[in-house]
């Protein structure tokens, strides 16, 4: 009797991992999503700004990195960096939009940004009612569901009644 629990137990519990996944995984491609919006309004407004000097990416790059204020080339290798985790994220963001929904999970894990990642986790809540607000709420749920199904087929029983009766 003891293995079978365990089995159930384990199925149970593995059950509700996988399940979770999908949720898990849809919030981290929300909040990618959000990073890479807000990463390519940078990119877009440094882009503008080259092109309104007349110079490509590229070139205000590296104008910026050679700069001998020290302060611009540091903003240069900042600019850098943005553009650089910007295209990043949008490879990935891309790839788990293109991933099948079933699929998606595993392509997150495959190569996730583990920053977004590990913000996800601390946010995360569970779509299925595994959190004790969304079970107290879901036994709300189901005894007032419960309640109007009585009451409607006590009402009808009633009436059915009253038609033999008279």
């Amino acid at each position: 009797m003891a293995p079978l629990l365990i089995r159930v137990f384990a199925a149970l519990l593995a059950g509700a991992v996988f399940s979770q996944s999908i949720e898990f995984t849809q919030q981290y491609l929300q909040r990618l999503g959000g990073a890479v919006g807000e990463l390519e309004t940078i990119v877009e407004r440094f882009d503008a700004g080259a092109a309104r000097a007349g110079v490509s990416r590229d070139v205000a790059l590296r104008r910026l990195r050679q700069n001998s204020d020290l302060l611009v080339a540091r903003q240069g290798e900042d600019a850098d960096l943005t553009i650089s985790r910007y295209e990043e994220l949008m490879r990935r963001y891309r790839d788990l939009v293109d991933a099948a929904p079933l699929f998606r999970p595993f392509a997150a894990l495959g190569d996730p940004d583990w920053t977004i990642a590990a913000r996800t986790g601390d946010d995360y809540r569970p779509a299925l009612p595994m959190a004790i607000d969304a079970l107290v709420l879901t036994a709300a749920g189901f005894g007032l569901g419960w309640a109007l199904a009585a009451g409607a087929h006590g009402a009808a029983r009633m009436r059915r009644r009253r038609r033999r009766s008279a």
